[in-house]
């Protein structure tokens, strides 16, 4: 195995845990719980977890090319006018988007993570590299796992424990 191999096998390992504890902070949630904000104008709390999971999803399906249509329908749970999901819901929308983006992971090689794929989004044309859309969805769960355990904490709930 190559150092990035050893590198990507070390951060997919970091990303387990987060996932894992990000999982065990929405679990318990009953939907009034989900439905908490940290201020009037910004999503809940369910709504921050529904657009972790649809970017994701979206990211993996739409640009890398992974999973498979069901899959892909997870990319629309953050549309306008998608349903509210549950605590037990929303896991398992994590363990589904988790489990294709670990497969694709242990599969990629050095050469894949700098091969260069091209999308369209909104009508404009983007060219990423596989390993630009790895980090990306990385830095998104962070950002806005970060902002569900400050809005759990805030209301007095249990955060994330990392």
């Amino acid at each position: 195995m190559g150092n990035a191999n050893i590198t990507l096998a070390i951060m997919t390992e970091g990303w387990q845990k987060y996932q894992s504890e990000l999982s065990k902070a929405l679990a318990p949630l009953s939907p009034e719980q989900l439905a908490l904000r940290a201020a009037p104008h910004l999503r809940s709390i369910g709504e921050v977890a529904r657009h972790i999971i649809a970017a994701r999803a979206g990211w993996y399906h739409d640009v890398l090319h992974e999973g498979d249509d069901a899959f892909d329908a997870l990319s629309y749970w953050n549309s306008p006018g998608s349903p509210i999901r549950s605590a037990s819901e929303i896991v398992n929308g994590l363990a589904l988007t988790w489990q294709v983006m670990q497969e694709a992971l242990a599969r990629y090689t050095p050469t894949d993570l700098q091969a260069v794929l091209e999308a369209e989004l909104e009508g404009q044309k983007y060219a990423y590299t596989r390993g630009w859309v790895v980090w990306h969805v990385i830095e998104h769960d962070l950002h806005h796992g970060g902002e569900i355990s400050y809005s759990l904490g805030m209301h007095g709930l249990r955060a994330l424990d990392i």
